[in-house]
């Protein structure tokens, strides 16, 4: 299917029955990693800075690349079985799709050839790989599962790792990047912009809200969401509304993150209260349909903001965490998420949220250490938050009888500042970005968080 949901072209596959497999004989393990998704980001906001060329190719039939470890048979296939031989079996050399370890295997492939190669994988995220020379030049590979984008200093270092890729793999060059997961890529002005028209006018369209009125905000910030009481409302339809809007919300919309993350918590039993929300969120996404993340280069830093809100969620008492993280302009990684924890203040609520950003930042920055184009030494990650109390916390040595249960939580904030991985600032309430992705909020607000987070009309 092509990007408009026309037909590209018809494909068929000999798909065998893996839900016959048995573990521990025909398979053992079946863990296949991909690129995430702030990965990908990431590496788009770098192409801003550095303005690198970006190409994309698909692999075509990947599975079938895979080496079996395992001693696998099949029943001849309906329609080839060769004539009088119709009692014996096929022994599989190759992995076939359907089969549970197909993923591994291929990625398991594509590791090997990649690397013996010359290339270097990167330790945070095992999809990207990276090949560059004493003087800079070099090409790095982005891989989810068989796409993968194509990232060099210039075009004949693309071309070269095209060259060695279609040597080793049956591959389609599907020259510069135009769409990768179904998100848009747009590139020009020296700036790169990733957006999703085309998927949200889709959904639009599929749950009958292409002719509906839009509106300002995602949600309305007076609204309080119980759990329902009552009988399930189109129970099944709502989970395919919120699974719809989860995508849009994790690949290109942050400012969605917060009541797609709420809603979420009641698809196992939806009532017209949610679907009303459900509905709002629709509006407010056609009426900001064009809106994109734009990665203008600048600034070249990589820095976060962390927020929480203390008891937003009536029915258990628990707070809301949120976290961004801007480089060149627009944000590449952020969530918004249910504490597991019930704290006692918002000092409390609010470290439990910074944590979180501290891991995040921790792994940005092991991923970009191993980019060889990020420039070195690598500059500690900001962190800014609206909390005083929060901020003191962090940088006191003192422990008290208020906060001495947060001590892991302190502990790893206080290694993450001692070791140079982050610094935390002050920020007020009204310019921190992650007080969007905990609460919501008036219309200004939330115009004013978008741009702050690099959403702009593409």
């Amino acid at each position: 299917m092509k990007v408009d949901g026309t037909i590209d072209k018809y494909k068929a596959r000999l798909v065998i029955q893996g839900f016959r497999q048995k573990e521990g004989i025909d398979f053992f393990d079946t863990y296949a990693p991909v690129a995430r998704i702030s990965t990908i980001r990431l590496l788009l906001a770098l192409a801003a800075i550095q303005n690198l060329v970006i190409h994309q190719m698909d692999v075509k039939t990947a599975f079938l690349n895979g080496d079996l470890d395992e001693e696998i048979y099949m029943k001849q296939p309906e329609g080839f079985v060769m004539p009088g031989n119709e009692h014996k079996v096929c022994k599989l050399k190759k992995s076939l799709y359907g089969l549970k370890q197909a993923p591994k295997q291929w990625h398991q492939k594509f590791a090997d050839v990649v690397l013996s190669n010359g290339f270097a994988l990167n330790q945070a995220d095992k999809c990207v790989y990276s090949k560059f020379d004493t003087s800079g030049k070099g090409a790095m590979i982005c891989l989810y599962v068989d796409d993968m984008l194509i990232f060099g200093t210039d075009l004949e270092e693309v071309d070269k790792t095209k060259k060695f890729l279609s040597s080793s793999f049956d591959m389609k060059d599907m020259g510069e990047a135009e769409v990768i997961l179904g998100i848009r890529i747009r590139k020009g002005n020296n700036k790169i912009s990733i957006s999703q028209s085309h998927y949200i006018e889709k959904i639009l369209k599929k749950f009958n809200f292409e002719n509906c009125s839009p509106v300002s905000t995602p949600i309305d910030p007076s609204l309080k969401l119980l759990p329902n009481k009552g009988s399930p409302v189109s129970q099944l339809e709502y989970s395919r509304a919120i699974g719809c809007l989860m995508y849009v919300m994790i690949s290109t919309r942050p400012d969605i993150a917060y009541v797609v993350g709420r809603l979420s918590r009641y698809t196992s039993n939806p009532s017209s209260h949610h679907w009303q929300a459900v509905s709002r969120v629709f509006k407010y996404i056609k009426g900001t349909m064009n809106y994109g993340l734009i990665y203008s280069g600048y600034p070249s830093v990589l820095e976060g903001y962390s927020d929480a809100s203390w008891i937003n969620n009536l029915e258990d008492h628990s707070s809301t965490s949120g976290w961004v993280f801007l480089l060149g302009g627009g944000a590449i990684s952020w969530a918004s998420k249910k504490q597991t924890c019930i704290t006692n203040s918002t000092m409390e609520s609010e470290f439990v949220a910074l944590s979180a950003a501290g891991k995040e930042a921790e792994w940005l920055r092991n991923l970009i250490s191993e980019i060889p184009l990020w420039p070195k030494p690598i500059s500690t990650i900001s962190i800014r938050c609206d909390s005083a109390a929060t901020l003191a916390k962090a940088y006191s040595q003192v422990y008290n009888e208020k906060s001495k249960h947060l001590g892991i939580r302190r502990s790893m904030i206080r290694e993450l500042i001692m070791t140079g991985v982050i610094s935390v600032q002050f920020v007020r309430t009204q310019m921190n970005l992650a007080d969007h992705l905990t609460k919501g909020l008036a219309r200004d607000l939330v115009h004013t968080a978008a741009v702050g987070m690099g959403l702009k009309s593409t």
